[in-house]
């Protein structure tokens, strides 16, 4: 499961090392060691929209204080990230890194040209340690829990069930569930608000939308046939996201995680 991980990085600066804060040094004089570089490829998305920039940065966990030094560079929207680092990193945990460390870039890009991308990592190389390795888009316990589903009548069973008005709540479950997927570090975040968007719309079909929230859940809780310690474990994974603190997460947690999220959604589906 530890392609399901998260970790918080803290970003040092820019072309900077060693990865203490107040402490800058060229990255050309930044003594790394034997570091042998993880190389991943990936691509800036919309590919229409070319962009090509060089950056390279220190960065540490927030919580295991793992350091590593990032050297990125796009062109044409094409990137390739070479990670120098002393520790042999589980190569789907090194991925959310990178994704954070190239997407928070491209993040500011966008913030200061009004521009949208987003960054998808396809591949990974490490020839010391023989890795050579193609990124799927699954979430392997996920994956596993729905291989024998008929997609096709489920899909119909869902779209039949998001027609009328109501069906906007469950359209932003689902948008939520997938950003979970997407975003390893704010997985808690995008669970609990699917659950949210399921809360309002059992209120409006059971015309409760007006009553408080207490009465609101305890009727959710009574549809979907969960308890509250569920919920209330999966809120307090939500609960330092949803207020702008920094969390990590690790690939057992985030993996029960999605277990109970998914639980909590097959539960009132089934009886909505």
């Amino acid at each position: 499961m530890s392609n399901n991980s998260s970790q918080p990085f803290s970003p040092c600066g820019p072309l900077r090392g060693p990865l203490t804060t107040g402490e800058t040094t060229e990255l050309n004089t930044l003594d790394i060691g034997n570091m042998e570089p993880y190389l991943f490829q990936g691509v800036v998305l919309p590919e229409r929209a070319q962009l090509s920039l060089q950056f390279a940065l220190g960065f540490s966990h927030i919580t295991s204080g793992i350091a590593g030094v990032a050297k990125v560079s796009v062109v044409l929207n094409q990137v390739a990230v070479w990670i120098e680092t002393d520790h042999e990193w589980d190569i789907f945990d090194l991925r959310n890194v990178v994704k954070n460390l190239v997407q928070s870039h491209l993040d500011m890009v966008g913030y200061l040209k009004g521009y949208t991308y987003d960054f998808e990592i396809t591949r990974v190389l490490n020839r010391s340690r023989g890795i050579d390795y193609v990124f799927g888009i699954d979430i392997p316990c996920l994956a596993e829990r729905g291989k024998s589903l008929d997609l096709n009548a489920e899909l119909i069973k869902l779209c039949d069930k998001t027609t009328g008005p109501n069906g906007v709540f469950l359209n932003r479950c689902f948008s939520d569930l997938a950003s979970a997927m997407k975003h390893a570090d704010d997985t808690g975040f995008y669970c609990y608000r699917a659950i949210e968007s399921l809360r309002h719309h059992c209120a409006a079909t059971h015309s409760l939308s007006s009553a408080d929230k207490s009465t609101q859940w305890e009727k959710f809780r009574e549809v979907a046939n969960c308890d509250e310690k569920t919920l209330r474990a999966i809120k307090l994974a939500a609960d330092p996201l949803r207020h702008g603190e920094a969390a990590g997460i690790t690939s057992d947690d985030r993996a029960a995680l999605f277990m109970q999220t998914w639980e909590v959604v097959d539960g009132y589906l089934k009886n909505v």
